[in-house]
C-alpha cells in the first residue's frame, strides 16, 4: 500500500528537454474502455526517434498525450503538427473519447528585443504575455483555436535548464488543460439557468399558498412542494459532480498559474491575468448555479418542515377538541347515572312497598288485623334500607381491587 502512494508522487513525470522544439499537447475525455488498462503513464510510441518523446497520462476522467518533437534550428514559420486526431486515439487507447483542448507550443531561444514583429510573423493577434519563472522565460499566447482545434502558444527560453523548461512547459499546458476541463460545468449551469428560474417562482408561489390556504388543504399543497423538491434534488444529483470537478479544476488553474511567477512585459497584459479575468467568471457561475440547487434544497426542505408543522398544530388542537368532547360527554354520563340511580332507588321502594302492601291486604283477608301505623312506618324504612344498599354497593364498586 505504501509503495502505491509513493508512486503517486512519480505517476505523471515532465518530459525534459532543450532546444527549440514543437511540443503537442491534448486531453480527451475518456468516454470507453481503455485497451491498455490501468496505466498511470506511458512514454514513447512505436517507431519515435530520439529527437521525439510522446507521453500518454491517464488522469480520472481524462487522458493527456504529450508529444515533443526537438527541432534542428529555430523556426521562422510555425511547424507542421506530428499529432493527428487519428493519432490520438491510437495513443490513448479507448474505445470512446472526445477532445477536450489541443495545444500547440513552439519553444524557441532567447526572446526578441521587439516582440510585436514575431508575434505578428506567427499570426498571434491580441497577445498575452508574461515573463515567467523570475524572467527566465517569456510565454506568449492569444488564446484562439486554429483550424485543427488547436490554441497556439509561444514560449522564448531565456535561462531555464532541460528540467525546469520542461516543469514549466508542464504547468502550461495543466493551466489549458485544467481551464477547459473546469469549462465542461459551464454547459450544465447554461442549462440549469432557465429551471432555476422556474424553481424559484414555484417555490414563492407555494410559499404564499402556504400562507393563505386553510390546513384543509394542505394534502395538495404538501403533494406540490414534495414534488418540487423532487425535481430540484434530482437537478442537484445530475451536477453535483460536474459542478465538483469544475470547482477542482478551477484551484489547480489558480495554484499552477502562481507556479509561473509572472511578471509583467510591458505593452501585454499577462498570461495569468488573461485567463483568470475570461475564466474565473465561468467558474463563478457553475459554483452560483450549485450554491442556488442547494439554496432551492434547503427553501423547499424548510417549506415542508413548516407545513408539517401547522399540519401537526391543527392535529394537536382537533385531538384537544376531541378530549373536551369526550370530557364534556363523561360528565352528561354522570349526570345520567345519578339521575338513573336516584329513580332506581324510587322504583326499588315502590316495588317493595307494593309487595308488602299485597302482603297486607293478604293477611286482612286471613282474619290477621295489621295496624295502617306499621304500614305507614314501613315506607321510611323501606326506602331507607334501598337507599343505604345502593350507596353500599357504589362505594364497593369505586374502592381499587
Amino acid at each position: 500500500m505504501s509503495s502505491d502512494f509513493n508512486a503517486e508522487l512519480h505517476a505523471r513525470p515532465s518530459i525534459y528537454f532543450t532546444g527549440p522544439a514543437l511540443v503537442e499537447h491534448a486531453a480527451v475525455l475518456w468516454l470507453g474502455s481503455v485497451k491498455q488498462g490501468d496505466k498511470r503513464c506511458v512514454s514513447g510510441g512505436p517507431g519515435e526517434d530520439s529527437n521525439v518523446r510522446t507521453q500518454v497520462e491517464y488522469h480520472t476522467e481524462f487522458v493527456t498525450v504529450t508529444r515533443v518533437t526537438r527541432l534542428e534550428i529555430e523556426a521562422n514559420e510555425w511547424p507542421t503538427s506530428t499529432l493527428s486526431l487519428s493519432d490520438l486515439s491510437d495513443l490513448v487507447g479507448a474505445s470512446s473519447t472526445q477532445l477536450i483542448c489541443r495545444i500547440a507550443m513552439l519553444v524557441l531561444g532567447s526572446p526578441p528585443s521587439e516582440l510585436g514583429p514575431t508575434l505578428s510573423k506567427f499570426g498571434f493577434r491580441d497577445t498575452a504575455a508574461s515573463w515567467i519563472g523570475g524572467g527566465a522565460a517569456q510565454v506568449c499566447s492569444d488564446f484562439r483555436v486554429r483550424d485543427d482545434q488547436s490554441s497556439c502558444i509561444l514560449l522564448f527560453n531565456n535561462d531555464l535548464n532541460a528540467y525546469r523548461l520542461g516543469r514549466m512547459v508542464r504547468r502550461v499546458c495543466e493551466i489549458e488543460t485544467y481551464r477547459s476541463m473546469a469549462l465542461l460545468g459551464l454547459p450544465e449551469a447554461r442549462r440549469l439557468a432557465p429551471l432555476l428560474g422556474s424553481y424559484d417562482r414555484e417555490l414563492v408561489e407555494l410559499a404564499n399558498r402556504h400562507q393563505t390556504k386553510t390546513t384543509s388543504e394542505h394534502r395538495t399543497l404538501l403533494e406540490d412542494i414534495s414534488r418540487l423538491s423532487g425535481q430540484i434534488i434530482s437537478a442537484s444529483a445530475e451536477t453535483r459532480n460536474r459542478f465538483g470537478a469544475s470547482s477542482a479544476y478551477a484551484k489547480i488553474v489558480e495554484e499552477r498559474i502562481h507556479e509561473l511567477r509572472e511578471t509583467h512585459v510591458p505593452g501585454f497584459q499577462r498570461f495569468g491575468v488573461f485567463v483568470a479575468r475570461r475564466f474565473k467568471p465561468a467558474v463563478r457561475t457553475c459554483e452560483a448555479s450549485a450554491l442556488r440547487l442547494d439554496q432551492l434544497s434547503n427553501a423547499t426542505t424548510h417549506l415542508i418542515d413548516l407545513l408539517q408543522t401547522r399540519i401537526q398544530v391543527e392535529i394537536e388542537y382537533q385531538n384537544a377538541v376531541q378530549i373536551r368532547a369526550m370530557a364534556e360527554r363523561a360528565a352528561t354520563q354522570v349526570k345520567i347515572q345519578r339521575a338513573v340511580e336516584g329513580f332506581s332507588i324510587i322504583a326499588i321502594s315502590y316495588y317493595l312497598l307494593s309487595l308488602l302492601k299485597i302482603l297486607y291486604e293478604t293477611g286482612e283477608h286471613a282474619g290477621y288485623h295489621i295496624s295502617p301505623t306499621v304500614m305507614l312506618l314501613s315506607i321510611p324504612v323501606v326506602i331507607g334500607a334501598v337507599l343505604i344498599t345502593v350507596l353500599r354497593v357504589k362505594h364497593a364498586l369505586s374502592v381499587p381491587t
